[in-house]
């Protein structure tokens, strides 16, 4: 097996699930690295879908999916209340 080194520079998609607990023990979680983290991948999300010569309806869709679902995330227990109940609404 590979040494706690080398785990640590493999990436997510090519670490076997034996070396993940090392490979999370590797990981640095500060309040700095989650940020870069989280701009890292805006950036890479603007880069893939935003930024390019012709734009498709990929963002315009992702962006109302996500609308959609933070709706439902604050109706949840209203929902929760009504999906037990058969007919009375």
């Amino acid at each position: 097996m590979a040494d706690k080194t080398a785990v640590a520079e493999l990436r997510l998609s090519d670490v076997k699930v034996g070396q993940l607990p090392r490979w999370l023990a590797s990981c640095n979680f500060s309040p700095a690295s989650i940020g870069r983290a989280i701009i890292r991948g805006k950036d890479r999300y603007f880069n893939k879908y935003v930024n390019v010569r012709k734009t498709g309806v990929a963002p315009v869709s992702h962006f109302v999916f996500a609308c959609i679902f933070v709706s439902y995330i604050w109706r949840f227990k209203g929902e929760k209340h009504h999906r037990l109940r058969k007919h009375h609404w």
